[in-house]
């Protein structure tokens, strides 16, 4: 099947690549990233806007936003009266990445450039237990959360290339900084007995780092006014 798609997209390469144009200058452009060669090929890993101030100069967002949901179902007990229990693990993130490039000349199909952006990512994660307390005949639950904040800074550097008119393929590779603050891990319950403890916050740290990255996701995307 990714055969099929690589040849498709050759041969509309081939086809309308004659009539390729690039930005002149004054256009909005919308794109995607998705990896062709991964296991999930069609998944999107983010969306970005960017919007030409001249033929060379472009401002640019990336955007991301998704989470997760998991259930897991402990089927009833009827001869001891215990009802359907859920477990239940959640995951949301957003990440921001605002930056700039500059464009060069390039050919009529090629627009290099370089850039830099900001990095900003909030990641949360939530658990939940559900267990049957039988002193109270009730479903009791544990609910532990934690998450993340990441910020960053990254030089950039990559290319579009035109294969139809205001349609291109894209790649790009970055150095940068990148530091993360982990949340404390709070766990709180409810539907227990008077008296059950619960327990402290646990810090969690942080961590960071730098070097060189790469955006390993194909970018599509196209020009409009």
């Amino acid at each position: 099947m990714k055969k099929v798609i690589l040849f498709f997209a050759l041969a509309l390469a081939t086809v309308t690549g004659v009539y390729a144009q690039k930005q002149t200058g004054g256009e909005k452009n919308l794109e995607v990233q998705f990896a062709p060669l991964g296991g999930n090929p069609i998944s999107i890993s983010g969306i970005r806007f960017r919007m030409f101030n001249s033929a060379t100069s472009a401002i640019r967002i990336g955007l991301f936003i998704g989470g997760t949901s998991d259930k897991s179902v402990v089927a009833a007990d009827d001869d001891n009266d215990i009802p359907e229990l859920i477990d239940t693990d959640k995951t949301f993130d957003v990440t921001l990445r605002p930056g700039y490039e500059k464009h060069f000349a390039g050919t009529e199909r090629l627009s290099p450039y370089i850039g830099g952006e900001i990095l900003f990512n909030m990641h949360s994660e939530t658990s939940i237990d559900e267990e049957w307390n039988t002193g109270d005949e009730q479903v009791a639950t544990t609910t532990i959360k934690d998450g993340s904040t990441t910020f960053g800074l990254n030089v950039v550097a990559g290319t579009d290339y035109y294969f139809a008119s205001n349609i291109y393929l894209g790649a790009e590779i970055g150095f940068g900084f990148a530091m993360t603050s982990n949340k404390d891990t709070v766990e709180t319950h409810d539907g227990y007995p008077d008296g059950d403890e619960e327990p402290d916050p646990v810090p969690n740290g942080g961590n960071s780092g730098w070097g060189p990255n790469y955006n390993g996701t194909i970018r599509l995307g196209w020009l409009f006014n």
